[in-house]
């Protein structure tokens, strides 16, 4: 896609876009919803959180070039909209595209249960749904290359015969593959991917019924649930009677898991069963009989699947006593469901032909449907499926629609008695898909924007609901405004999708779902929480840097966090107004005095019978305002990542742009913070140094289980007040005394600044990779061992000495260390002078740094002895103590590292260093056999260019001058970083020619995945960086070519509202593929496009301090000319709730201009404030949200 100046607002897709994002249509039940919708908002509201559906993704396997394109489709209706007035995106012929993977956002809202459900382009679309993780499929979970294969055949099928008024027979089966050689008798077929539903048109010119089939999970019920609405119209000009069997080709039974199936399916469907189908087939449940385990303990099934149908009538719906507008006293009449697949297809296992119901050679007119429903079922020892049978009569142009429901039932008779009658009510359906819709939409709210380029609004929609889904959702939750918040990060899980299937995706089957997530991608994901909920204050700083260990490395999992009501009298209260004396108040108090988690909590009461007399919401917050609320982590790894820590000083920076006037409070003042203890430590360069034969060392094993640790942590499991379970919990370190030990954040940051400044490079470049693992990039897992080590963590580095010994100058004030961190801070500055000194080598300075802190690693190994050490700021500090010799030390490795690279690729910083043993000594014996040694000499080898190493090198140039920033920008965008084909930057340019030792990249073609790709991650945080550095025209230009949301659909094969992990590069061989996206949306680069969001609105530091210290609004929004209304204003939301409006008449760039005045609305009145700044106390309100609108001027 070529880099032009859009002439108009349509070059953005603004013709696409109605005036209001208006998704529902305005029916009586819409309009019910809508009210029912509002008045749970404002209790939601003023609980602290809205009930959230997410979003939809899609991913794309690695297909052959020689498919169909948006464009070259021979039957391509002549509706060319890219949107529809619903604002889902159209994919035309969609199964005859190259194959793409996506997702609903699995989502049940707070008070609802997830289902998970995948989808594809090929087929019906639905190709795995089920229940919390991928071994619990109610729809075998498939990985992409096997469901692009496979879904049409046993995902959902239409199986229809038609007799038509004027006598003529068809037989059809919608969505299922068929040739295209006849354009006038091929089947149009559309797909329509909205924010939290899917749907798909077929219409057919041979049997004149056109087929729409929308999914959506039904939100909000205490069971999981996938809704399917499949309507038939007819097109032809007579009536038509048509038999429909519609619904699952298989249905895996609860009790069955994805490795069973795929190793032993045929034995395991011996305990398949159908149960509840005596009377009639219209209530099925599905499970095995038994846990089909060879064991003397014989374990019954209870829970289920369940799959009901009927046709919608919603016109009669009546009101009932307890208010809801959904009518349980009459329900639809249940269509009948076909379990046995054979009775369908006969013999034909590949279920392509359903030779029973089908025309075939012993029957010319098939089996009738009434034949059919008499025939005897077969319901056990085979796999079943779940078809729905009906019979309808359509005029011309009439339609009808039958509903299709599959979900999960703990029991048949929870089933039957609670679930069965809220699923038949009228309105339902309607219901539930109108309220899907208003809660996906109205979460996005908190980044909602009105520009001139729609397509830039709706993306950064979508790019928070996928932040959502891989960070969380933050919600207060149990707090007081005049204490610290406790927050909950709703929806969160490890991202795992078709194409991700290496990753054991979980989805909490409670309400207030939460799953676990890996350290780096919630830490990154949470980065602009508080820019969104300044409620968040120092949430996410406080809980990250407590996972920061001694050692200044972190555990790999992060868990849902736990509460704990530690005073008894408490206990007794919440108990007492939940539940009368009795057994049920006693079973409240035991729940009530263990850790719990919200979610967990409310199952526990569903378990044991109770049901409290007060209202969810009352009871959450009941038990949580008196609990500590304490995160959680588990160690869950084999190695440490060199780049973990990297992340948290975004957190620092994005907490001082909202309140800049804590930062002494919040550093220094706050409650101190403890240490995780993981149960491993990295090992000593003795221990992990091995001759692997003649010359030749690596560094393996460099993380070793601790016996000390691990004998301490059980001490820790066994305290009465640790909080936690046996897989996660607040393992935090202690003193020898037994006392958890706690430092201030700013004592954290010295102590995380000192650890990694101890493995820097034997170079003084970068940080090393000495504990087993690299940095984001997990494709190069074998540098470690190629003793590697990576400049942007190093970058990384140079910041947070720099922040922390700029504040320690700023405060003047001590800080408290650990002695044994003020030991290795000593030691570290004993070698540091000698080194600048001259009176020691850069290898003998290296050797006894590492000394040091292998010292300090034995030192706190299991323990602190809890003395702690005062160091005076002058010692400390940048001016005159050690950290401004630190900093000094970093710059001399940059300037060493930059000397690597020559031209033509002067100024561009490298990424990597392997590092080469010159020299040598044996010690001992390693755990494997291998002897050990220590290493006597280095020589440093760069890897090629990698885009990483430039973007983050931008931020150590923050002071320096706009042509040092241009000259990194310029060379990098002559550089074989960037695709001058695609006008993109890719994640390295050729690794030709490197080992196959450095990592898996290595076996990846060029241009695929790791190798050589444009990753959006990287080169989204490359656009941010150049965004920060000032360089607005730059930035601009490069988003032109580089987002997701300006890329043409065609190429990229997917939403342009969605983006995906990699984009092909053009040093793939395969040239069809170039520019196409792959890999589901969860990645980094939606936390890079959000601060980039911000960034554009507000600027870097929305708010500031005066002279005085004294809060102030300090809005710098960087808008480009381009990006203005055509009435030259711009909308968003500022804080995540107030609606800003930016006006500039002559609608040139924001950078250019100058804030005139602001216009402040809300409840202490209208005020007006003439200047660049709104001045304290008015600031102080606009962050406490008493505002509810500002107009910012501009000239």
């Amino acid at each position: 896609m070529q880099a032009t100046e859009p002439q108009s607002q349509s070059e953005f897709g603004y013709h696409d876009f109605t005036e209001s994002y208006e998704l529902l249509d305005n029916n009586d039940s819409t309009r019910r919803v809508r009210k029912l919708f509002n008045i749970a908002s404002v209790i939601t509201i003023s609980f602290g959180a809205l009930a959230l559906v997410g979003v939809v993704s899609h991913v794309a396997w690695a297909p052959s070039s020689d498919m169909m394109s948006f464009a070259n489709i021979a039957d391509a209706p002549s509706d060319t909209r890219t949107f529809d007035e619903s604002g889902r995106f159209i994919m035309r012929s969609f199964d005859r595209l190259k194959p793409m993977a996506s997702f609903l956002p699995g989502v049940g809202g707070l008070w609802g249960v997830p289902m998970w459900t995948f989808y594809v382009n090929r087929g019906q679309g639905l190709a795995t749904f089920g229940v919390e993780n991928k071994e619990k499929g109610i729809l075998l979970f498939q990985t992409a290359d096997k469901a692009y294969q496979i879904t049409p055949y046993v995902g959902f099928r239409t199986l229809l015969k038609g007799k038509r008024a004027s006598g003529s027979h068809f037989e059809s089966q919608p969505f299922f593959p068929e040739s295209d050689a006849d354009a006038s008798q091929t089947a149009r077929r559309d797909m329509f991917i909205g924010t939290n539903e899917m749907e798909i048109e077929e219409s057919d010119p041979k049997s004149g019924i056109r087929t729409n089939v929308v999914y959506f999970n039904s939100p909000n019920e205490v069971f999981p649930a996938l809704i399917r609405r499949v309507t038939y119209t007819n097109e032809g000009k007579d009536a038509v009677d048509l038999e429909v069997l519609d619904g699952l080709a298989k249905l895996e039974p609860a009790g069955t898991s994805t490795i069973m199936l795929n190793t032993m399916g045929r034995t395991l469907e011996g305990w398949m069963h159908v149960y509840n189908i005596e009377k009639d087939y219209t209530t099925p449940f599905f499970h095995l009989v038994s846990a089909p385990a060879d064991t003397a303990d014989v374990t019954l099934i209870e829970d289920g699947f369940f799959a009901i149908a009927f046709i919608e009538d919603d016109t009669d719906t009546a009101d009932v006593e307890d208010g809801t507008d959904i009518a349980v006293d009459t329900g639809h009449a249940l269509l009948p469901i076909i379990c046995d697949q054979q009775l369908l297809f006969g013999t034909d296992t590949t279920l392509t032909v359903p030779r029973r119901f089908f025309s075939n050679s012993k029957n010319p007119q098939g089996s009738s449907l009434d034949e059919l429903l008499q025939a005897q079922q077969s319901t056990t020892s085979r796999t079943p499926s779940a078809f729905a049978a009906a019979s309808l009569k359509l005029q011309p142009s009439e339609s009808k629609t039958i509903a299709i429901v599959y979900g999960h039932a703990p029991t048949l008779d929870n089933f039957v008695s609670d679930i069965l009658p809220k699923l038949r009510a009228q309105g339902y359906i309607s219901s539930k898909r109108s309220e899907s819709q208003m809660l996906g939409n109205t979460l996005t709210e908190r980044v909602s924007m009105s520009s001139g380029v729609p397509l830039m609004d709706g993306y950064a929609k979508q790019n928070y609901l996928d932040n959502v889904l891989r960070g969380g959702m933050p919600i207060p939750i149990g707090g007081a405004p005049d204490v610290r918040p406790k927050i909950f990060h709703a929806f969160s899980r490890i991202h795992g999708d078709l194409e991700r299937d290496y990753n054991n995706f979980q989805l909490e089957q409670s309400y207030w779902s939460q799953g676990p997530g890996n350290f780096r991608d919630v830490n990154q994901n949470r980065r602009c929480d508080v820019l969104q909920l300044p409620s968040m204050y120092d949430f996410n700083v406080r809980q990250f840097l407590s996972y920061v260990q001694a050692d200044g490395y972190n555990q790999l999992t992060v868990a849902t966090s736990f509460f704990k009501i530690h005073d008894a009298w408490r206990i007794h209260d919440v108990a007492a107004q939940l539940a009368p004396p009795g057994p049920h108040q006693a079973k409240i108090r035991e729940l009530l005095s263990a850790p719990f988690r919200p979610g967990q909590l409310f199952q526990d009461l569903k378990k044991n019978g109770i049901k409290p007399r007060i209202k969810p919401e009352q009871l959450l917050t009941l038990a949580t305002q008196s609990a500590e609320q304490v995160p959680a982590g588990s160690y869950a790894q084999n190695g440490f990542w060199t780049d973990h820590f990297t992340y948290h000083l975004d957190l620092v920076y994005n907490f001082l742009s909202v309140f800049p006037d804590d930062k002494a409070s919040m550093l220094y003042d706050s409650d101190p913070i403890p240490f995780f203890m993981s149960p491993s430590r990295a090992a000593n360069r003795t221990e992990k140094n091995m001759l692997v034969q003649e010359n030749t060392v690596r560094q393996y094993d460099a993380v070793l289980s601790s016996p000390s640790k691990n004998k301490e942590l059980q001490m820790i499991y066994g305290d009465p007040g640790y909080v936690g379970d046996p897989l996660a919990g607040g393992m935090w370190q202690r003193t020898r005394k037994g006392e958890t030990m706690k430092v201030s954040i700013i004592a954290k940051l010295v102590i995380l600044a000192a650890t990694k400044f101890s493995i820097m490079d034997p170079g003084g470049m970068g940080i090393e990779m000495e504990a087993g693992k690299p940095g984001w990039n997990d494709a190069m897992n074998g540098l470690p061992a190629l003793f590697g080590s990576e400049m942007p963590s190093a970058y990384e580095l140079h910041e947070i000495v720099d922040f922390v010994g700029c504040t320690v100058d700023e405060f003047g004030r001590e800080v408290n260390v650990p002695e044994e961190v003020s030991a290795l801070l000593d030691a570290i500055d004993t070698q540091l002078q000698q080194q600048q000194a001259g009176t020691i080598s850069d290898f003998v300075y290296w050797d006894k740094v590492h000394d040091a802190i292998e010292g300090y690693r034995t030192a706190t190994d299991a323990t602190f002895t809890g003395v702690m050490k005062s160091w005076p700021h002058d010692k400390l500090g940048k001016a005159s103590g050690i950290f401004g010799r630190m900093l000094a030390r970093m710059d001399q490795g940059i300037k060493r590292a930059l000397s690597y690279v020559s031209a033509p690729n002067n100024g561009i910083s490298p990424t990597y260093f392997r590092f080469k043993v010159t020299g040598f000594e044996l010690v001992g014996i390693s755990g494997r056999g291998l002897p050990t040694v220590k290493v006597t000499g280095f020589e440093a080898e760069p890897l090629p260019l990698f885009l990483e190493g430039p973007t983050r090198h931008l931020k150590t140039l923050k002071n320096a001058e706009n042509k040092a920033k241009l000259a990194v920008y310029s060379a990098v965008a002559a550089s074989n970083l960037r695709d001058a084909k695609l006008k993109m930057y890719k994640i390295s340019e050729s690794l030709h020619g490197q080992p196959t030792e450095i990592g898996r990249m290595m076996a990846f073609n060029a241009g695929w995945l790791e190798n050589e790709s444009i990753w959006l991650h990287m080169s989204y945080k490359w656009y941010l960086e150049l965004l920060r550095a000032g360089l607005y025209a730059e930035f601009f230009a490069e988003i032109k070519n580089g987002v997701v949301c300006f890329m043409d659909p065609e190429v990229f094969g997917r939403s342009p509202l969605e983006a995906a992990s990699f984009i092909v590069s053009s040093a793939f061989p395969d040239k069809g593929l170039h520019g196409s996206g792959f890999l589901a949306r969860l990645s980094g680069s939606t936390a890079e496009f959000l601060s980039m969001w911000n960034h554009m609105m507000v600027g870097a530091k929305p708010f500031t301090v005066d002279s005085s210290g004294r809060l102030q609004v300090s809005l710098a929004p960087v808008i480009s000319s381009w990006m203005w209304r055509k009435d030259g204003t711009l909308t968003f939301k500022f804080l995540g709730s107030i609606e800003v409006t930016y006006i500039m008449a002559a609608k040139k760039n924001s950078w250019e201009a100058s804030i005139m005045s602001y216009d402040l609305e809300g409840v202490p009145g209208k005020v007006h404030v003439d200047g660049p700044v709104v001045p304290s106390p008015m600031a102080v309100d606009v962050r406490n949200m008493q505002y509810s609108k500002m107009t910012v001027t501009l000239v």
